[in-house]
């Protein structure tokens, strides 16, 4: 499935699977099951607690399902004990790296400068970046939902350099996450077609328009292809469903038959 501007390429839609601190060695084999050998019109990734990365990217090597990770250290290298760097992950073989999940900003402090950081990171090893951003349930109800995006961008994106690679964004309202709310999809598609004015604002349309702005918060087969439906909505964040490798994967084919 794909979204396009009229005067540029379509952009493919990206489903990524994050199973936070969860799995083992059953969820991997029965994930990998159900993904090997399989065609998608659609980019999907997964990204595994990082004990499992290189497990993953094994057994997945002929497949073309990409590995993630969901973090990515802000320094380089050095006396950083439990960090990992980007040019660690690349050179392993992960193509992605979430960058600012709600609950690492809320559990470890992570700001947007700090992110700021880890996308500058990415960029320049050849990683591409998922900055995350969204608003809480207060900020929402006070109707300030677009200044907390602008705020996150702004900050987040700062002086990165657009022509080292590609930049996605996910729009994880905090409201949403593990709660069964999911943002309504006309909901959805106004902030992200808000976001995209954004990063035009920033950067041009070119470079907004060959962004992927991805949804996610309570993601699920029954809400997916609606979401995906709005022109703006390139892709999905799936977080509780991708532990059913049943469950994503109906995600995953669902959206390929709209």
């Amino acid at each position: 499935m794909t979204n396009q501007d009229s005067s540029t390429t379509p952009r493919r839609s990206l489903i990524i699977a994050n199973w936070k601190l969860n799995g083992g060695i059953d969820l991997m084999c029965n994930s990998i099951a159900s993904l090997v050998g399989k065609e998608f019109d659609t980019d999907i990734a997964v990204c595994p607690p990082y004990i499992y990365i290189r497990d993953m990217l094994s057994l997945l090597h002929h497949s073309e399902v990409k590995i993630g990770s969901q973090n990515v250290s802000k320094f380089e290298s050095g006396a950083y004990t439990g960090e990992t760097s980007a040019e660690m992950l690349k050179k392993v073989g992960c193509s992605l790296c979430l960058i600012g999940h709600s609950e690492r900003r809320q559990m470890f402090r992570e700001n947007n400068i700090s992110c700021n950081i880890k996308v500058k990171n990415a960029l320049t090893h050849g990683l591409i970046p998922v900055l995350c951003i969204g608003e809480n349930l207060e900020e929402k109800d006070a109707g300030i939902t677009k200044d907390i995006i602008f705020r996150q961008l702004d900050e987040g994106l700062n002086a990165i350099d657009t022509t080292t690679g590609e930049l996605c964004v996910a729009y994880e309202p905090i409201w949403a996450i593990g709660t069964g709310k999911s943002a309504v999809p006309d909901e959805a598609q106004s902030v992200h077609k808000f976001i995209r004015e954004c990063i035009t604002e920033k950067f041009g349309n070119d470079f907004a328009q060959r962004t992927r702005i991805l949804y996610g918060g309570s993601v699920s087969r029954e809400n997916a292809c609606e979401l995906l439906d709005k022109a703006d909505i390139d892709g999905l964040l799936v977080g509780g469903a991708s532990l059913d490798p049943a469950h994503f994967l109906q995600i995953c084919t669902q959206c390929e038959l709209k």
